[in-house]
């Protein structure tokens, strides 16, 4: 990140240093909006009928959309796209905090202080989300889409083992565990996605913010995650660990299809891999909430907080259309018509509270029971902490908490301790 980041501001504040390896920067054009989007099929699908749909309307500037044209990572491509100075207008497919980074180099506008920007959080039912998208009132990126981290479970499975419905806590984990775990051969739940960075948002940081009931864990230059509810998240996986309950390594198969695993992290987008590939499996799957620590009295329909693996879409400071980009970016969110489009396309949740209140959806989540349990906690669902220095942050809970009590190394207080201790060291020395 800090080769990057100061590989940019070279190329940023003195082009002229980078004599001959980068291209010109172009003159930008203020008669066309330059977009572009996520570089896969059902997202290119969407946009290419939104865009088509803004420019026959005529209300604004016509929009020219490409894929992001990237190779390896979005994030290096947009960071190198600044350098030339090549960048569009706007650009989809930004995590909250490589949002933040932009921000911090100065590259992107503050949406909050667009016009229109209350009245559309107003129209798409956002105001449940945009905390988790806004620091010191400026807002980066504005979340498309919202996909909560929940726990598929094997319903035959629980059902065969006294269970009625997924488990809620981890003690109902552990119960389950015991009666159906067989050592070496088969597992209550998967608990620990991998050993990427990316993993931690789906194991450590989603039972995080179930536990603690979606608060942060960052603030600033200060790691807040060793603290009860962080105690309690890496108790339940040290646990599981210990009484073998789960396993190192799930990389081998897919562990719901022979029921190696009874229950793993899932997300919305494993809706389609599972009907085309393991169909009879899907047919089984029971999704549950994001488990925790307990449940509160009366709260036990309620949805739970969990992660919510989230991008959104930036306007680029260098845009010379940059309230025409709003424009149209507004129009795109606040449609109903475009979100239901959206979902029809992606099966990704518009990122909006109202999504089961409001009757434009309701044949959508008819028809798709699994979709339904994910627009469920899309409010409760909480985006990555606002930081720039997110990688450098999950690298140190891989190391220093995941690992160690995979391999029982350390205690959770200790493991716990010592992450903590380490995330607040590095962005001591970033700040």
């Amino acid at each position: 990140m800090i080769a990057r980041r100061d590989l940019l501001r070279l190329g940023i504040g003195g082009a002229a240093l980078i004599a001959g390896c980068a291209p010109q920067s172009r003159e930008k054009r203020d008669d066309v909006i330059r977009l572009w989007v996520a570089p896969n099929a059902a997202e290119e699908g969407f946009w290419k009928v939104a865009v088509a749909r803004w420019n026959a309307l005529g209300r604004g500037l016509p929009v020219q959309f490409t894929t992001i044209p990237t190779a390896g990572s979005s994030e290096d491509t947009v960071l190198s796209a600044l350098v030339a100075g090549t960048e569009p207008d706007l650009s989809t497919n930004i995590f909250s905090g490589f949002a933040v980074q932009l921000a911090a180099l100065g590259q992107v506008v503050d949406l909050a202080a667009m016009p229109g920007y209350a009245d559309l959080v107003a129209r798409r039912h956002m105001a449940a989300i945009m905390p988790g998208w806004t620091q010191a009132g400026r807002v980066s990126a504005l979340p498309i889409y919202s996909s909560p981290t929940l726990i598929w479970w094997r319903a035959d499975l629980l059902e065969a083992n006294g269970l009625s419905r997924p488990p809620r806590t981890y003690e109902e984990v552990y119960a389950f565990s015991q009666r159906y775990g067989r050592d070496r051969s088969r597992y209550g739940m998967q608990v620990v996605a991998g050993r990427d960075w990316r993993d931690r948002w789906f194991d450590f940081i989603s039972y995080y913010y179930a536990t603690s009931g979606g608060r942060p864990y960052l603030d600033g230059a200060h790691a807040l995650y060793d603290n009860a509810a962080g105690l309690q998240a890496a108790t339940f996986m040290d646990r599981m660990f210990r009484e073998r309950w789960t396993a190192l390594d799930f990389d081998a198969e897919e562990p719901l299809v022979a029921g190696l695993a009874a229950g793993a992290v899932r997300g919305p987008w494993d809706i389609e891999r599972f009907a085309n590939i393991y169909p009879e499996t899907l047919a089984r799957i029971a999704v549950g909430p994001m488990i925790a620590e307990q449940v509160a009295p009366g709260q036990e329909q309620e949805p739970a907080a969990t992660f919510s693996d989230s991008k959104g879409v930036v306007i680029f400071r260098s845009s010379r259309v940059g309230s025409q980009a709003f424009d149209f970016l507004a129009w795109v969110l606040a449609e109903e018509d475009m979100n239901l489009l959206w979902l029809r396309r992606t099966g990704l949740s518009p990122a909006r509270s109202d999504l089961l209140r409001n009757p434009r959806f309701a044949g959508y989540y008819r028809e798709s029971p699994i979709g339904r349990a994910y627009a469920e906690h899309v409010a409760t669902a909480r985006p990555p902490a606002l930081s720039e220095h997110t990688i450098d942050i999950q690298k140190i809970m891989t190391a220093r908490l995941v690992e160690p009590l995979m391999a029982g190394q350390a205690t959770p207080a200790a493991a716990l301790a010592s992450a903590a201790a380490a995330t607040d060291r590095m962005l001591e020395a970033q700040a």
